[in-house]
């Protein structure tokens, strides 16, 4: 068996299990009428749906997941909504920016997914198609701010982190949240970028293993 399928059929196990596990645990706690405990079955279930939609998908419509697409997906979902959420590791410092260094290399190979669906994608030189990764990653990073602080706007939250002890901070300062985002957004996707512009100079063939395929008749 190719050790990259192995690695991710292991990786998929892995996140499912201990989801799975601390849904349970959280569902045993409210039975017992437990504070704090519907929000935690909410999430873990949340998390344990999103980590096998992309694969029940697969198997319905009859295609392969990008191997390396969706290992940075699992790592994403279990980080940021398993620990993140449920398990309240956003109170570490820096643990957002380390999920967006992550959404970064996530979107970089969304990228180049979609880039499968056109015919001219291996004429593209490596350069380009790292530039272009990137550029999808950032834009995508922007959005994601732009939904921030529409939410910040319109629902009184405070995603974009612009309020501390209930008051506005102002000028640099409701700035550092936002910038740090897009900052690790860019760090994330470059880091990804190098490597994989060595991966397409050594092996051209590379770029195929982020396409979705379809099954053939056989398998």
């Amino acid at each position: 068996m190719h050790k990259q399928s192995l690695a991710l059929k292991f990786s998929f196990v892995f996140v499912v299990l201990s989801i799975a596990i601390s849904l349970l645990t959280a569902a045993w706690q409210l039975a017992q009428g437990k504070s704090g405990s519907p929000l935690l079955v909410l999430e873990t279930g949340a998390s344990l749906l999103l980590v096998l939609l992309p694969a029940l998908l697969s198997k319905w419509l009859r295609f392969y997941l990008p191997a390396f697409l969706y290992f940075f997906f699992l790592a994403f979902i279990y980080c940021a909504i398993y620990l993140g959420d449920a398990y309240h590791f956003y109170y570490i410092p820096y643990w957002d920016k380390f999920l967006h260094l992550i959404s970064g290399a996530l979107l970089f190979g969304l990228a180049w997914a979609i880039l499968g669906c056109f015919k001219f994608k291996e004429e593209l030189p490596a350069g380009f198609l790292c530039l272009y990764g990137v550029a999808f990653a950032v834009f995508c990073g922007v959005l994601w701010e732009y939904y921030e602080f529409t939410c910040d706007g319109l629902f009184d939250m405070n995603l974009q982190r612009y309020l501390s002890a209930g008051r506005a901070l102002a000028g640099r300062a409701a700035l550092l949240d936002t910038m740090g985002d897009l900052i690790a957004d860019l760090a994330g996707s470059l880091l990804f970028s190098c490597w994989s512009y060595w991966r397409l100079k050594n092996d051209r063939s590379w770029l195929k293993t982020f396409f979705f395929k379809k099954y053939s008749p056989d398998d």
